[in-house]
């Protein structure tokens, strides 16, 4: 061993050996202060919680019932008066409860937001699905006059433009859509045929329709 201006060299194969200790000591010391620092770096950048989590969860489930009660819609006789009531409702209900069940580290208007559309989603389509899934079993049918026709837009995952007629269903105009089948020919078409029955809360549930000339 020698020792020259405090360096510590080893005597290997014949040749004196700079110490691996004393070689890379500020390495070490680098090494682990990074080591110190990564976990709050990693907590500055991740601000996570269960509440988000939970918030998060249950708003893309309340979007995916809505659009599922948008095809049940289309098939109920119901005016946008009670849709737009019962939306409100769901809206005022969820701000309320929303917050208390998941505390959440997203901004106060965010979480606003998120309560307000989780629960208007899920009034809307709380409404709809028991309204058709318990639907009494007597069923009407009945001739309906074709009082408008046209087309829907195709959108950016559509295959045609989807074509509908409006019929005055006892004093409230509805919309009915059909099948790309008749999307040349809807306008030829002066009646529908339907069969339909009485919703859970009073609103009528088309079950099928036809197009007659």
């Amino acid at each position: 061993m020698l020792r020259i201006s405090g360096d510590i060299f080893y005597k290997r194969n014949g040749l004196f050996v700079l110490s691996e200790r004393q070689k890379f000591p500020t390495i070490t010391f680098e090494t682990s202060l990074i080591m110190k620092q990564r976990p709050k770096v990693i907590k500055q950048l991740t601000p996570f919680n269960k509440g988000n989590m939970g918030i998060g969860l249950v708003f893309v489930g309340a979007i995916c019932l809505t659009v599922w009660s948008v095809n049940i819609y289309r098939e109920t006789i119901i005016s946008t008066e009670y849709l737009f009531l019962v939306s409100l409702s769901g809206a005022i209900i969820g701000l309320i409860l929303i917050p208390k069940f998941f505390k959440s580290s997203y901004s106060k208007a965010w979480i606003v937001l998120l309560s307000l559309s989780i629960g208007a989603g899920i009034f809307y389509f709380a409404l709809l699905y028991f309204n058709k899934t318990f639907s009494e079993k007597e069923i009407i049918s009945k001739e309906f006059k074709i009082v408008k026709t046209g087309t829907l837009g195709k959108g950016k995952f559509g295959i045609c433009f989807q074509p509908y007629a409006n019929i005055n269903f006892n004093g409230t105009e509805k919309q009915l859509v059909f099948n790309c089948n008749f999307e040349k020919t809807i306008k030829n078409y002066s009646k529908v045929s339907a069969t339909y029955s009485k919703g859970l809360f009073g609103f009528f549930i088309i079950k099928t329709k036809q197009l007659k000339l």
